[in-house]
């Protein structure tokens, strides 16, 4: 397995994050590299059943995840199709309160077909990156 994980601090408050995270229709708001849509149900609650497309227009493949698991300020969503370079996902969210400020966190277990350095290079980096300016661009409103 591999592991991949990134913070940003927010300038809101804990509530206010927590509010804009648990709901997956912020995805498609915040991501433009993969583009996603959603559809269907997308609060997280425990048994939920979160459905993506994600590509890049016109080419989308489905994304479907299950939230096993939501707690104060915290969820975890778990891959059950992915799509390629992926074969495992295992995503925990947080909002965490620290002394100097909000933070999102989000700590990623992944397998994929293609080595950690690639995806983390070319995937993951560059599509968390986007999502934190996405994320500070939202709360500096």
């Amino acid at each position: 397995m591999k592991h991949f994980l990134t913070e940003t601090r927010v300038p809101t408050t804990k509530d206010q994050a927590w509010l804009f995270l648990s709901d997956a229709k912020a995805l498609t708001g915040m991501t433009t590299f993969p583009k996603v849509q959603t559809s269907g149900d997308t609060r997280t609650y425990a048994g939920n059943t979160i459905q993506l497309k994600v590509g890049l227009p016109p080419i989308y493949v489905k994304w479907d995840s299950i939230i096993p698991m939501v707690g104060r300020d915290v969820f975890v969503d778990v891959g059950v199709k992915v799509p390629f370079p992926f074969s495992v996902w295992c995503h925990t969210h947080r909002v965490e309160e620290r002394v100097d400020g909000v933070y999102m966190v989000d700590d990623l277990i992944y397998k994929s077909y293609l080595p950690k350095w690639f995806v983390d290079l070319f995937i993951l980096g560059p599509m968390f990156r986007q999502r934190k300016q996405a994320i500070l661009h939202h709360f500096s409103k």
